[in-house]
């Protein structure tokens, strides 16, 4: 690693003149790539301009994957929908920087998934991602996502703490159901909580909801162990969000008879 490292500084110095700083880093990200073991046996189709999607190929029974950052020359900027769903052994995936986009079910049912490493290029992760991850317990939400999608985290089971970034605004329906969390509070920078969103988490006990932030109806259904919710706003807020979920189209949310609801205004 020692020798690898001395000749990208040899490189960079002699190419220093003639390329850009941006073209330099390119290069040596490039040149340390070669020396890292990818995945071998992934597939990928162009979307333009050199720029592809990936997804499993013949690479079905492995359990850890490591995404190049380029395929056949072409730089990998997003995993296709399904891209690695129903991958029964995989427990590791490493997404190099630059994929920006994660597609709707790309690893859903991959049962045995324990970690990923998202990078910091990530904006996007679709519908039920990783629903059906049970075994999923360290992901990292890079700054940048804006929204967690439907049943994006949908039964996993063994996740139990999950950040998120300050740019992360929307919660989907479904979108952590039967999660292991035992304690929650809602960043204030999120503004909508859909249905059900936080439904069968069993044991989780309190929670923190901001005011301003919009919670529509059975978020909290099935959370048995449920005994504490704290609401930043007025009780009057909180009645009059719960009484608009019922004439949407609702019926009583019974997910809070029996907790105690405390008002910080």
């Amino acid at each position: 690693m020692k020798k690898i490292v001395s000749l990208l500084l040899i490189l960079a110095c002699l190419v220093c003149s003639l390329c850009s700083c941006e073209r330099i880093e390119e290069m040596v990200k490039d040149i340390v790539d070669e020396n890292i073991p990818y995945t071998e046996g992934l597939d990928c189709y162009i979307i333009e301009d050199n720029e592809c999607i990936v997804s499993v190929g013949s690479a079905g029974e492995l359990e850890e994957i490591r995404i190049p950052r380029k395929i056949d020359g072409n730089r990998v900027v997003a995993i296709d929908e399904r891209g690695f769903a129903f991958l029964e052994s995989l427990k590791k995936v490493t997404v190099p920087d630059g994929v920006y986009r994660i597609g709707g079910e790309a690893f859903m049912y991959c049962f045995a998934l324990e970690s990923v490493n998202l990078p910091e290029s990530v904006t996007y992760i679709g519908a039920s991602a990783f629903n059906g991850c049970r075994s999923l317990c360290e992901i990292n939400l890079p700054d940048g996502l804006t929204r967690i999608e439907e049943r994006t985290f949908y039964y996993c089971e063994g996740l139990s703490n999950i950040k998120l970034p300050e740019t992360v605004t929307y919660i989907g329906k479904n979108a952590f159901t039967r999660c292991a969390f035992t304690e929650l509070t809602v960043p204030d920078h999120i503004t909508y909580i859909g249905e059900y969103a936080f439904s069968g988490c069993k044991s989780l006990t309190t929670v923190y909801i901001p005011e301003g932030t919009r919670v529509m109806r059975y978020v909290f259904n099935g959370c048995d162990s449920l005994e504490t919710v704290v609401y930043g706003g007025t009780r009057d807020q909180w009645y009059e969000m719960m009484e608009a979920n019922e004439m949407g189209g609702g019926y009583e949310d019974t997910c809070y008879k029996g907790v105690k609801i405390v008002f910080e205004k």
